[in-house]
C-alpha cells in the first residue's frame, strides 16, 4: 500500500468544475440552470488529464510488523512500555490494543512512525485510527484513564 496525497489531483479537477459551473450559472437564464449538473460536472472532471501522482517523501515509507508503544494510566500513574507485534492483543487495565498496520519513514525523510491501532475496553471497541509518533498532540484517542502513545 503506497501512501500518496492527491490533494493536488482533486484542487484541479474541484476549480475546473466550480468555475465551468460557475459560468454556466451566470451566462444561462435561471430556468435552464438547472440543466448544469452532476453530469455536466463529472464529465469535465473525467475529461482532465492528470498528470502523475507525486509522494510527499522523498522515499515510500517501509511498513514494519512492531510499534513501540507507551499507556499511561492517568488515575494511578502506573505506565506500560512495550513492543506491539501486528495482529497482537496487548492488555493493560481494562484496555486492550491491537496493531493492525504500521509504518516508518526511511532514512532519508523525516523520522516517523505511523500505527493503525485498534483500541478495545471491556471487549467493546472505542478507537480504530492512526497514531503518529512525532505528533501525540494530535492523537484522537481520548479516555477518561488512559493515554496511548507510539514511540520511536
Amino acid at each position: 500500500m503506497t501512501l500518496h496525497w492527491t490533494v493536488k489531483r482533486i484542487s484541479i479537477a474541484a476549480i475546473s468544475a466550480f468555475i465551468f459551473f460557475s459560468y454556466e450559472c451566470w451566462a444561462r437564464e435561471a430556468s435552464s440552470i438547472a440543466k448544469v449538473g452532476r453530469r455536466s460536472l463529472a464529465k469535465i472532471i473525467q475529461a482532465q488529464d492528470f498528470p502523475e501522482e507525486e509522494s510527499i517523501w522523498e522515499s515510500e515509507p517501509v511498513e514494519i510488523f512492531e510499534a513501540n508503544i507507551q499507556i499511561l494510566d492517568k488515575i494511578s500513574g502506573k505506565v506500560f512500555k512495550g513492543i506491539i507485534h501486528k495482529d497482537e492483543k496487548v492488555s493493560f487495565g481494562t484496555i486492550s490494543l491491537v496493531l493492525k498496520r504500521c509504518f516508518k519513514n526511511s532514512p532519508e525523510d523525516k523520522k516517523e512512525v505511523y500505527a493503525f491501532l485498534e483500541i478495545y475496553e471491556n471487549n467493546r471497541k472505542i478507537f480504530a485510527n492512526w497514531l503518529f509518533a512525532s505528533s501525540p498532540s494530535t492523537n484522537l484517542f481520548c479516555h477518561s484513564m488512559y493515554n496511548v502513545q507510539v514511540e520511536f
